[in-house]
């Protein structure tokens, strides 16, 4: 039994020794391999060559006041002599098809009527930085770029913050959220421009606020390709405060009857929530509690109806209880 055991463990030592000796020979021509190609990639990389690209002009980014009417030059040839390193990291990371021309980096020149220009030169710099070859190096079908535009018709309008906030326990809006600033020059087709009455924000998703809070929001635009604004984002103002609840009696003032009456009860009590730095400045006489008389026939009525007609400004969620009252008309 001992003897078997032996044998097996044997052969089986053999065999992942011939199998070990095979795979590190593999193992050692692959590592060659790689190396040799590496160094080979190295020499290649390193010689200069010259290469050509044809790209697609793409305009964006017009001035805000002008419009991209026809585009003149729609394609730009290209000739960069360089380093093998050079124009490889420009394949793997640059659109080598498309070239978008950002107008707002570029200095634009007017020509006769609505025909505008830039200069390539502006281009060969930017490129010669990105692959860090010298301006000589690179050449450009064309010596200026032209394209058509034309001025739009511009409107003033007020802008809507929209936002969704949730605070903590207690916590809320002291005031109104304001926009700085409060309107936006947008720019565009005298007709749509007509039709527009705001222009609102992205929305603003807020949770467990509890201090004030000014953030930078984009602000929507409902049509992009037909309309630009002198400035795409807004500041909204947040004045957050803690408010608590409290309560006060105030009386019933019945001036608004023509009738002689006496309510039971006299007064109500009167709960609110106020900011905590308004708690004290609260007074009973910025209460006033009428009865509601319109469509009511006093003399057949049982009991009048309550409203609150006047409140401080800086006190909300008002509501009195008893919210109806008896009544007894005196004679």
């Amino acid at each position: 039994m001992d003897g078997s055991e032996d044998y097996n463990s044997d052969k089986s030592a053999k065999k992942y020794k011939s199998f070990l000796g095979i795979r590190s020979d593999r193992l050692i021509f692959i590592i060659c391999l790689f190396i040799a190609s590496l160094f080979w990639l190295l020499i290649k990389l390193s010689h200069v060559y010259s290469v050509n690209y044809t790209f697609g002009v793409k305009y964006n980014n017009a001035p805000p006041s002008m419009r991209l009417t026809n585009l003149v030059d729609t394609t730009l040839d290209l000739n960069l002599t360089a380093r093998g390193f050079a124009i490889l990291k420009l394949n793997l990371f640059n659109d080598m098809e498309t070239l978008d021309i950002n107008l707002g980096n570029y200095n634009i020149i007017k020509g006769d009527g609505s025909d505008y220009m830039i200069y390539t030169q502006e281009l060969i710099t930017t490129l010669s930085e990105l692959v860090n070859v010298d301006e000589k190096d690179i050449s450009l079908s064309r010596s200026a770029l032209k394209f058509e535009m034309e001025k739009t018709g511009e409107k003033e309008v007020p802008i809507i913050p929209n936002f969704s906030i949730n605070f903590m326990d207690q916590y809320d809006l002291y005031s109104d959220v304001e926009t700085n600033p409060k309107s936006v020059v947008v720019y565009g087709p005298q007709k749509v421009l007509d039709t527009l009455l705001f222009i609102s924000t992205k929305e603003l998703l807020m949770s467990d606020v509890f201090s004030d809070q000014v953030i930078t929001v984009e602000l929507e635009n409902p049509n992009s390709i037909l309309l630009n604004f002198q400035d795409n984002t807004v500041d909204l103002i947040f004045e957050v405060e803690k408010f608590t609840e409290s309560q006060i009696v105030a009386p019933i003032n019945i001036s608004n009857i023509k009738y002689k009456i006496k309510t039971f009860p006299s007064q109500v009590a009167v709960y609110y929530k106020v900011a905590q730095k308004d708690f004290n400045e609260v007074r009973i006489h910025q209460f006033n509690i009428v009865p509601i008389v319109d469509n009511l026939d006093i003399v057949y009525a049982k009991k009048l109806p309550l409203k609150v007609l006047n409140q401080p400004d800086f006190v909300r969620s008002v509501r009195i209880v008893p919210q109806e009252v008896e009544f007894l008309i005196i004679k």
